[in-house]
Protein backbone atom coordinates (compact mmCIF):
# COMPACT_ATOMS: atom_id res chain seq x y z
CA UNK A 1 0.00 0.00 0.00
CA UNK A 2 1.25 3.51 -0.96
CA UNK A 3 0.14 6.67 0.81
CA UNK A 4 0.54 10.10 -0.60
CA UNK A 5 0.78 13.64 1.23
CA UNK A 6 -0.70 16.81 0.12
CA UNK A 7 1.41 19.95 0.30
CA UNK A 8 0.99 22.95 1.78
CA UNK A 9 1.96 26.13 0.36
CA UNK A 10 3.85 28.68 3.06
CA UNK A 11 3.42 32.18 2.48
CA UNK A 12 6.50 34.03 3.31
CA UNK A 13 9.86 34.75 1.75
CA UNK A 14 11.04 31.85 1.12
CA UNK A 15 8.05 29.46 -0.54
CA UNK A 16 10.50 27.19 -2.53
CA UNK A 17 13.11 26.63 0.47
CA UNK A 18 9.47 25.86 2.91
CA UNK A 19 7.98 23.49 0.15
CA UNK A 20 11.53 21.49 -0.05
CA UNK A 21 11.46 21.18 3.67
CA UNK A 22 8.02 19.87 3.47
CA UNK A 23 8.68 17.18 0.35
CA UNK A 24 12.15 16.22 2.40
CA UNK A 25 10.21 15.46 5.82
CA UNK A 26 7.49 13.83 3.82
CA UNK A 27 10.04 11.32 2.29
CA UNK A 28 11.36 11.00 5.80
CA UNK A 29 7.57 10.23 7.18
CA UNK A 30 7.92 7.45 4.25
CA UNK A 31 5.08 8.91 2.17
CA UNK A 32 5.27 7.32 -1.50
CA UNK A 33 4.62 10.72 -2.88
CA UNK A 34 3.89 14.70 -2.34
CA UNK A 35 1.36 16.24 -4.27
CA UNK A 36 1.28 20.43 -5.32
CA UNK A 37 -2.32 21.74 -6.13
CA UNK A 38 -2.19 24.37 -9.00
CA UNK A 39 -4.12 27.44 -7.66
CA UNK A 40 -3.40 31.09 -8.03
CA UNK A 41 0.07 30.93 -6.77
CA UNK A 42 2.99 28.79 -7.45
CA UNK A 43 2.99 27.19 -11.10
CA UNK A 44 2.60 23.67 -9.57
CA UNK A 45 4.96 22.05 -12.07
CA UNK A 46 8.00 24.91 -11.62
CA UNK A 47 7.70 24.56 -8.24
CA UNK A 48 7.60 20.71 -7.93
CA UNK A 49 10.80 21.13 -10.28
CA UNK A 50 13.08 23.47 -8.33
CA UNK A 51 12.05 22.45 -4.77
CA UNK A 52 11.90 18.49 -5.20
CA UNK A 53 14.88 18.00 -7.10
CA UNK A 54 16.70 18.22 -4.32
CA UNK A 55 15.31 15.57 -2.70
CA UNK A 56 15.38 12.18 -4.25
CA UNK A 57 12.91 8.86 -3.21
CA UNK A 58 9.51 10.42 -3.62
CA UNK A 59 7.47 10.73 -6.37
CA UNK A 60 6.23 14.31 -7.11
CA UNK A 61 2.49 15.33 -8.58
CA UNK A 62 0.51 17.80 -9.25
CA UNK A 63 -3.11 18.11 -7.91
CA UNK A 64 -4.75 19.04 -10.44
CA UNK A 65 -3.03 21.90 -13.59
CA UNK A 66 -6.27 23.54 -14.80
CA UNK A 67 -6.30 22.75 -18.77
CA UNK A 68 -7.96 25.77 -19.96
CA UNK A 69 -6.15 28.57 -19.82
CA UNK A 70 -2.52 26.88 -21.79
CA UNK A 71 -2.32 24.39 -25.32
CA UNK A 72 -2.25 20.89 -24.27
CA UNK A 73 1.69 20.92 -26.33
CA UNK A 74 3.00 23.55 -24.03
CA UNK A 75 1.95 21.61 -21.01
CA UNK A 76 3.69 18.97 -22.30
CA UNK A 77 7.16 20.72 -22.69
CA UNK A 78 6.68 22.48 -19.36
CA UNK A 79 5.60 19.01 -17.47
CA UNK A 80 8.31 16.91 -19.53
CA UNK A 81 11.02 19.60 -18.28
CA UNK A 82 9.92 19.32 -14.66
CA UNK A 83 9.98 15.40 -15.19
CA UNK A 84 13.67 15.29 -16.50
CA UNK A 85 14.49 17.72 -13.22
CA UNK A 86 13.11 15.40 -11.07
CA UNK A 87 14.90 12.39 -12.64
CA UNK A 88 11.48 10.78 -13.94
CA UNK A 89 9.38 11.43 -10.76
CA UNK A 90 6.81 13.52 -11.65
CA UNK A 91 3.08 12.34 -11.99
CA UNK A 92 0.85 14.94 -13.49
CA UNK A 93 -2.44 15.60 -12.88
CA UNK A 94 -4.63 17.56 -15.12
CA UNK A 95 -8.61 18.54 -14.55
CA UNK A 96 -11.15 20.86 -16.17
CA UNK A 97 -11.54 23.22 -13.04
CA UNK A 98 -14.43 25.07 -12.54
CA UNK A 99 -16.96 26.88 -15.19
CA UNK A 100 -16.86 30.19 -12.96
CA UNK A 101 -13.10 30.30 -12.81
CA UNK A 102 -12.56 29.40 -16.28
CA UNK A 103 -15.33 31.70 -17.75
CA UNK A 104 -14.87 34.95 -15.68
CA UNK A 105 -11.86 34.50 -14.54
CA UNK A 106 -9.73 33.45 -17.93
CA UNK A 107 -12.72 34.53 -20.40
CA UNK A 108 -12.29 30.91 -21.98
CA UNK A 109 -15.78 29.12 -23.03
CA UNK A 110 -17.12 26.32 -20.94
CA UNK A 111 -18.84 24.88 -23.23
CA UNK A 112 -18.86 20.91 -23.84
CA UNK A 113 -16.17 20.32 -21.02
CA UNK A 114 -16.05 16.51 -22.21
CA UNK A 115 -14.82 17.42 -26.14
CA UNK A 116 -12.66 19.95 -24.18
CA UNK A 117 -10.47 17.24 -22.36
CA UNK A 118 -11.08 14.62 -25.49
CA UNK A 119 -9.46 16.78 -27.52
CA UNK A 120 -6.83 18.04 -24.94
CA UNK A 121 -5.80 14.39 -24.07
CA UNK A 122 -5.50 13.60 -28.09
CA UNK A 123 -2.74 16.04 -27.97
CA UNK A 124 -1.21 15.96 -24.50
CA UNK A 125 -0.80 12.11 -24.51
CA UNK A 126 1.47 11.98 -27.38
CA UNK A 127 3.17 14.60 -27.10
CA UNK A 128 4.51 13.52 -23.05
CA UNK A 129 5.49 10.48 -24.47
CA UNK A 130 7.91 12.31 -27.55
CA UNK A 131 5.45 11.18 -30.08
CA UNK A 132 4.24 13.05 -33.61
CA UNK A 133 1.22 14.93 -32.77
CA UNK A 134 -1.25 15.70 -35.79
CA UNK A 135 -4.51 17.04 -34.60
CA UNK A 136 -7.23 18.79 -35.48
CA UNK A 137 -10.25 19.14 -33.01
CA UNK A 138 -13.35 21.44 -33.26
CA UNK A 139 -10.97 23.68 -30.56
CA UNK A 140 -7.79 22.26 -30.23
CA UNK A 141 -5.37 21.40 -33.57
CA UNK A 142 -1.54 20.92 -32.99
CA UNK A 143 0.93 19.39 -35.73
CA UNK A 144 4.17 18.85 -33.80
CA UNK A 145 6.45 16.69 -32.10
CA UNK A 146 8.65 17.49 -28.78
CA UNK A 147 11.86 16.48 -28.73
CA UNK A 148 12.43 17.85 -24.91
CA UNK A 149 13.77 15.71 -22.29
CA UNK A 150 11.57 14.25 -19.56
CA UNK A 151 9.39 11.99 -21.83
CA UNK A 152 6.80 9.36 -20.00
CA UNK A 153 5.17 9.99 -17.13
CA UNK A 154 1.54 9.43 -15.91
CA UNK A 155 -0.98 11.48 -16.17
CA UNK A 156 -4.02 11.85 -14.11
CA UNK A 157 -7.34 12.87 -15.34
CA UNK A 158 -9.34 14.15 -12.28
Amino acid sequence: MRFGYFLNERPGSDPIGALRDEIAQAADDGFSSAWLSHIFSLDALTALAVAGSGVPGIELGTSVVPTYPRHPAALAQQAMTANAALGGRLTLGIGLSHQVVIEHMFGYSFERPYRHMKEYLDVLLPASRGEQVKAAGETIRADLRLTTPGAGFPVLVA
